[in-house]
């Protein structure tokens, strides 16, 4: 029997397998222009893009990552949920991708400082007037009120997606944006509550999930997502790491969605992956995302108690029925 194509319940979802698609804006240079110039409207290929690999038979989708706020995008194509505007065509997607049998869920997002000024026509913020990368422009500090406002876009887009159909949402955390952002010590300058020790840094980021469980409640699942790879040169340690697990896990998280730079590589000076880090510290059930191609790597990962549940990423937007052949190669 495999793994990878058990069947698990998270709370009143079931799971008809531990295969997720990742959200992954699409964007990747093979993909149907018609995909991706979609100026951030759920139109048919949209939905076709969906429709297709969840009917391939993944257990979960993860729609892209999806604006809180139109004040921070960070794609033209990206999806957005900060209006009542937006509820048909997530509706449309999520009845798409439940119709095929996957449990349906979206990522939400606030660009921060890897937003996109060409697109908003407004300055990046962020937790400090510290640029992203080399190059990039300095985002204007957000004052505590305007963080208590985004705080309330996350939640009112999430609730937005349980009223559209979706049975979870996910927190964007990871990969530099603007909660993510907080995290980073090197980011992250502020001498106030959002600020300081990894308490501070956090608050943003744990405030927001504990808004967001409080707004859906039971209807639907809470996910969030995490990466610590990009906090490697600044320290992030395996004291921070369960500082930071232990808090989100009070929040009331029905899931952890954990992004790698290899899902089998080492953490903090040992041979132990992060996903089997992860797990020591929370008994939830944990995603694991990071260069997971073949059906083999993925039973893999659930063997070894690396996570609970695989993310294919890139290799299921090039072949789009991605999980019917693992379904093949580990099961016929």
């Amino acid at each position: 029997m495999s793994l990878l194509f058990s069947p698990l319940s998270v709370s009143d979802v079931q799971f008809r397998n531990r295969i997720v698609m990742p959200p992954m804006v699409r964007g990747i240079p093979s993909m149907d222009a018609a995909v991706v110039g979609t100026d951030g409207r759920v139109s048919q290929p949209v939905l076709e893009h969906y429709r297709r690999r969840a009917a391939a038979g993944t257990g979960m989708i993860i729609v892209e990552a999806t604006a809180v706020d139109p004040e921070g995008r960070a794609w033209t194509q990206g999806l957005n949920a900060w209006s009542d505007e937006h509820l048909p065509g997530l509706s449309a997607l999520a009845d798409c991708i439940k119709g095929e049998g996957a449990v349906a869920c979206i990522q939400l997002v606030h660009g921060g400082p890897q937003g996109s000024s060409q697109v908003t026509g407004l300055p990046t913020v962020g937790p400090s007037p510290v640029a992203p990368s080399s190059g990039q422009p300095v985002p204007r500090e957000l004052a505590i009120e305007e963080i208590l406002a985004i705080e309330q876009r996350f939640e009112n887009a999430a609730a937005r997606a349980i009223d559209s159909g979706f049975d979870a949402v996910e927190v964007h955390g990871a990969h530099g944006f603007l909660l993510d952002s907080f995290l980073s010590e090197e980011r992250n300058q502020r001498s106030d509550g959002y600020g300081g020790t990894l308490t501070g840094r956090m608050r943003f980021l744990v405030e927001t999930c504990t808004r967001v469980r409080g707004r859906i409640g039971a209807r639907g699942l809470m996910v969030c997502r995490i990466s610590i790879h990009n906090k490697r040169a600044e320290g992030f340690s395996a004291s921070d790491l369960t500082q930071l697990v232990e808090e989100l896990d009070r929040t009331g998280l029905d899931m952890l969605d954990v992004s790698t730079d290899g899902a089998f590589k080492g953490y903090f000076g040992s041979d132990i992956p992060i996903g089997r880090w992860v797990k020591e510290i929370t008994d939830i059930p944990v995603i694991v995302a990071g260069g997971l191609r073949q059906p083999e790597d993925a039973e893999r990962l659930l063997a070894e108690g690396v996570g609970d549940f695989a993310a294919v990423g890139t290799a299921m937007l090039r072949d789009p029925d991605w999980s019917q052949h693992a379904r093949e190669a580990l099961l016929e």
